[in-house]
């Protein structure tokens, strides 16, 4: 276990290094594509988002169908 955790550490050290050295750098051609992804229709301010999630319900109602209840122990 010891021994286990000693490698999540060093993992976390190396990922923690690696973000410290990252850099992001957004060109004119990024930008652009977030213009025109603002831009669409269903982004505009006052758009209609109420079907953001267009498998949600599906994805649930056959969650809900899968369901199978366990007996408390």
């Amino acid at each position: 276990m010891a021994d286990d955790l000693e490698r999540v550490l060093r993992g976390l050290e190396a990922a923690r290094e690696f973000a410290r050295s990252y850099r992001f750098e957004m060109t004119a051609e990024y930008r652009a594509l977030i213009a025109q992804v603002e831009a669409l229709p269903r982004n505009r301010a006052g758009a209609d988002k109420s079907g953001r999630w267009l498998g949600s319900v599906a994805d649930q109602k056959a969650w809900r169908a899968n369901v199978r209840l366990a007996p408390n122990r």
